[in-house]
């Protein structure tokens, strides 16, 4: 059995997800982007190049914001990203801690993801803009001299919509993964960016899990950041 439901993402702030590769807007950092096909013209495929955000940068996110609140909920994580650290810490705890059970052990073919997260494709038009920022010195926190740089931005208010699918020998830990989701949207998204998250999923998690996760459930299904935040 898999478990499937659909996550929204809406921009709360100006919102980059992308690599420092420039482009021929002259951006230092693009937002991700991928070609889609558009239409079909005498039998010809008119593409253009459409903003997403990348299902396998979300899942990072969201390991690392699990990892973050797990044992605020007395569930088990490793808190390390190194293969030989991360097996260290489970041979000590006696097992895999909850967040590898979910989102895979680096470096082992026995312990794959149970978690599959989609790309996240635009909803609707999702103007971008580029605009030019200064680096700071990391140590000082100050600006670094002639050390200016363009940024793609997708515009708060946009919206993306993706699928996650969950398998069911998983499904005892769906209650962490919510947890780490609800973290998520109080933390940052690609380059300090704060994004919102909605899980749609028709109710269908409400029978697979505790009646004490309910309210988690139905607080995820609305919009952390409307009326509070203005985009």
């Amino acid at each position: 059995m898999v478990i499937r439901f659909n996550l929204r993402l809406r921009t709360v702030s100006l919102f980059t997800i992308g690599q420092g590769v420039p482009d021929v807007l002259g951006a230092d950092v693009v937002f991700s982007k991928k070609m889609k096909i558009t239409a079909y013209v005498d039998g010809e495929a008119q593409t253009q190049y459409v903003v997403y955000v990348p299902g396998s940068s979300f899942k990072g996110a969201w390991r690392t914001a699990t990892s973050r609140i797990a044992k605020s909920y007395r569930f088990e994580s490793c808190g390390e990203i190194d293969p030989e650290r991360i097996s260290k810490a489970h041979r000590k705890l006696g097992r895999a801690c909850d967040v590898c059970m979910l989102f895979g052990q680096p470096g082992s073919p026995f312990e794959a993801s149970k978690v599959w997260v989609g790309d996240f494709e635009p909803v609707g038009e999702t103007p971008t803009d580029i605009i030019v920022r200064v680096s700071l010195d990391d140590k000082t926190q100050t600006a670094r001299e002639g050390a200016l740089y363009s940024m793609e931005h997708v515009l708060p208010g946009a919206e993306f919509l993706g699928e996650v699918r969950v398998f069911d020998e998983a499904k005892n830990l769906l209650p962490l993964l919510m947890l780490g989701l609800a973290e998520l949207r109080t933390g940052v998204l690609g380059r300090r960016s704060l994004v919102d998250i909605r899980l749609e999923d028709n109710g269908l998690l409400n029978g697979l899990v505790g009646s004490e996760w309910l309210p988690l459930l139905e607080g995820l299904r609305k919009w952390l950041w409307e009326g509070v935040v203005e985009t």
